[in-house]
């Protein structure tokens, strides 16, 4: 076992969030404890407790991890047409929950003990990237509110998610359209019931 001088604070939670990473790329979050954590990175569980609290809080570190990596999955469209950048947002996320499964699910599972709120920071990383698809959204549709915007993304959003999970279960029962194809589908379908932009749906 290691002793705690030989690394720092941060030097064990980062080890702490790789490994459970690296065993989510395997396996699922069900055959995963605490115990096995710390094993893994040659400390004792108590060590991890000190650092993170317990180890639902472990599990949210690296949710948020999760969602900092996905952020960055999502930024960075350039087009000058909104819709082509929801629709690549949409590939890209459906991409990111695919090759990272059971960190993907992680994120929609983990619940807090006694129903405790998220940390802010955790809140704020999903604003986060609703705002990626609010931002697009204020490029389409002049004096858009505040309310209407975050309500437009949701909705959005909601059918891009449900298809992406339903790909993930392999439920989506269709032979002939892939999941690409259904996702941009979505979006032209969205775009034109809300009267957006109906030259370039």
């Amino acid at each position: 076992m290691a002793r705690r001088k030989e690394h720092t604070h941060e030097q064990i939670k980062q080890m702490a969030i790789a490994a459970v990473v690296m065993h989510l790329q395997h396996d699922s979050i069900h055959s995963l404890s605490l115990r096995k954590v710390a094993a893994e990175i040659g400390y004792v569980p108590s060590t991890l407790i000190n650092i993170f609290g317990n180890y639902q809080y472990l599990l949210l570190t690296v949710s948020e991890h999760t969602l900092v990596n996905l952020y960055a999955a999502l930024q960075g469209l350039t087009t000058e047409q909104p819709l082509l950048n929801i629709q690549h947002m949409a590939t890209r996320y459906s991409d990111f929950a695919l090759q990272h499964k059971s960190c993907f699910r992680l994120v929609f599972e983990l619940s807090l003990p006694d129903n405790q709120p998220l940390p802010a920071n955790h809140s704020n990383l999903i604003k986060s990237l609703f705002s990626l698809v609010e931002s697009q959204l204020r490029l389409c549709v002049a004096d858009i509110s505040d309310q209407q915007v975050e309500l437009m993304s949701r909705v959005l959003w909601g059918g891009i998610h449900g298809l992406t999970c339903l790909a993930l279960d392999g439920k989506l029962f269709n032979t002939h359209s892939d999941l690409q194809a259904m996702l941009h589908s979505h979006v032209q379908g969205y775009f034109a019931g809300m009267g957006i932009n109906r030259e370039l749906v």
